[in-house]
């Protein structure tokens, strides 16, 4: 009875260890959560009016001159970016996303997909199913995020000029909530058409407008930017599902670790009982047959 007494007391003192490491990473991801949620909530409306605006500025050029704005006639080669996190410990997040990707590969499946990755975690989902990858980053953070997609998006531009890619896109979870991530795939080259509504809504601006110097120099001036923008969204994006995912992934390991310590409590207080209770026994036992 001691000795199991001892191991549960063993078990309660592992389990304590790891909750404190539980905690500890629950707190890390909310205070990254709410830098990275910030950011991505105030890059989504420049980036869905910087989209909007390249789409007009298209929609509005006589003859398109741009060569990465220009729809190949036949698509036959595509390039999926997957953006997934370096560490696991996140709940479904990954798993979401390289769900996603799987349906995206039955949807074109009569097409030549390469990928490449961003994330340890999207990299070894890929490569473990055979698939070509052209490249694999680390997720970047802080600072690194806006260095790291000008690199990303110079290698999109080089694969779809040289024709390795006759479309690029993104594949990426969207944060909605903290409870809420949805993976998402968006056009990345070339730049989406207008739908007929939007178009619609658009053609008084479009019939005036006015574009100084030239079209091809704004063009010129405007895609990378806006191109970059792009990625630097998917990934912000990306980062605050993932930090929201690790987060509550975390504390549902707390609050599961807290109801097994109390569990192994109470059956370490039914096993002390016994104990005593049966070492009481053998005492006045022994007592009774003194007397005798």
């Amino acid at each position: 009875m001691a000795g199991s007494t001892r191991e549960i007391l063993r078990r309660i003192k592992g389990i304590k260890s790891t909750q404190q490491i539980t905690k500890a990473m629950e707190m890390v991801s909310a205070v990254k959560l709410n830098r990275v949620r910030t950011q991505a909530q105030n890059s989504r409306p420049y980036v869905d009016n910087m989209q909007q605006m390249m789409q007009a500025l298209c929609a509005s050029a006589e003859e398109l001159s741009h060569p990465l704005l220009s729809p190949r006639e036949e698509v036959k080669r595509i390039l999926l970016v997957v953006v997934t996190s370096d560490r696991g410990l996140c709940g479904t997040f990954n798993a979401n996303v390289i769900n996603a990707v799987k349906g995206f590969i039955e949807e074109n499946e009569d097409k030549e997909i390469t990928f490449l990755t961003i994330g340890a975690k999207g990299h070894d989902a890929v490569s473990r199913r055979g698939y070509s990858i052209l490249k694999t980053f680390n997720v970047p953070w802080g600072d690194e995020i806006a260095l790291e997609m000008v690199n990303v998006r110079a290698l999109l531009e080089e694969a779809f000029l040289s024709r390795q890619a006759d479309m690029v896109y993104l594949l990426y979870s969207k944060f909605e909530n903290v409870l809420k991530y949805v993976p998402t795939t968006v056009q990345y080259l070339p730049v989406p058409s207008l739908k007929e509504e939007e178009m619609k809504s658009l053609l008084k601006l479009s019939a005036d407008f006015l574009i100084e110097p030239s079209f091809d120099e704004v063009m010129n001036a405007l895609v990378p930017k806006y191109l970059e923008t792009r990625l630097y969204h998917s990934i912000v994006e990306s980062l605050a599902s993932e930090y929201a995912a690790r987060m509550v992934s975390m504390r549902n390991a707390n609050d599961n670790a807290e109801e097994v310590i109390q569990e192994l409590n109470l059956t370490y207080n039914k096993a002390r009982q016994a104990s005593i209770t049966t070492e009481l026994i053998d005492i006045i036992g022994g007592v009774e047959a003194l007397k005798g």
